[in-house]
């Protein structure tokens, strides 16, 4: 006879099992504490290097040269300079940290005063601006009344410079009388049509004849009109809106040819009129 048994069930025991991921471990309190240690230098490392670069003495400027200046004194272009380090950035910081400094806000002030042909503006680490002018050539010597400038070919004169009396002989003059200033805010003259371009092409063009010695070029209100004074000659008028070379070959040719040893006698010589040419008094 077979006997029949009953199998116990058997429980398992998941108590006495370790269910740890091993992909997993636990965070001890040590490496905690490293952790804290690390977040904690890195924000002293970032405050430090925040302050080094832009609020340590380290870069404050203290030196600020300028170089290409031949007519001009320096002290003004550093106290333009000086005005800019003053300026905030971020609210917190100034300027006057050689980093923080804005070149280009510096260079646009100097410009506003100064008509240079160049500037620039080179940091030289740790303290030190340097500013690097292009100085424009003197082109001719602008009167008005009884003042008188320098003045560039684009027509900006410069007023802090003193015309020394041996270079108004120097340099062509050129004398405003018509009955209203010429001079703009911006120091610059106020020249119609292309009076300036023709002025400083016939200029160039009288240089060629060595007999022909100008005393001044005068600009009034005749229209169309520029009025040259020959020294020891007469008052000489031209078309700006003819060619400058072919009224100068033009002057040449008659006082050569028909005014001849007459020139200084010569009252005026109008050459506006292409190949008419009027000249008072006439002389045969």
């Amino acid at each position: 006879m077979i006997k029949n048994h009953r199998f116990k069930r058997i429980r398992k025991d998941y108590e006495r099992k370790r269910m740890d991921n091993p992909f997993f471990h636990r965070e001890t309190g040590k490496s905690r504490r490293w952790f804290r240690c690390l977040s904690i230098l890195g924000v002293l490392a970032a405050l430090f290097l925040l302050w080094f670069f832009l609020a340590a003495p380290f870069w404050k400027i203290k030196n600020i040269s300028v170089v290409g200046l031949t007519r001009l004194p320096s002290e003004p272009i550093i106290q333009l300079v000086n005005q800019e380090t003053g300026e905030r950035r971020w609210l917190f910081f100034k300027e006057t940290n050689l980093l923080l400094f804005r070149k280009k806000a510096a260079v646009k002030a100097i410009m506003a005063n100064y008509n240079f042909a160049g500037l620039t503006i080179e940091k030289k680490i740790p303290n030190t601006l340097i500013v690097r002018v292009g100085e424009r050539p003197y082109r001719f010597i602008f009167q008005e009344g009884s003042a008188f400038y320098y003045a560039a070919d684009n027509g900006y004169v410069i007023k802090d410079a003193a015309v020394a009396e041996t270079d108004k002989t120097k340099y062509p003059l050129v004398d405003n009388q018509a009955s209203s200033s010429l001079l703009s805010a911006q120091n610059k003259i106020n020249f119609q049509n292309n009076y300036l371009a023709f002025i400083l092409a016939l200029s160039d063009q009288l240089a060629l004849y060595p007999d022909l010695k100008v005393e001044r070029f005068i600009i009034d209100q005749e229209f169309n009109t520029l009025k040259v004074k020959f020294l020891n000659g007469p008052a000489v008028y031209f078309n700006i809106s003819a060619a400058a070379a072919d009224q100068a070959s033009r002057l040449e040719l008659v006082k050569n040819e028909k005014i001849k040893d007459n020139f200084n006698r010569t009252n005026y010589i109008d050459l506006r009129y292409g190949d008419k040419i009027f000249i008072n008094p006439e002389f045969k």
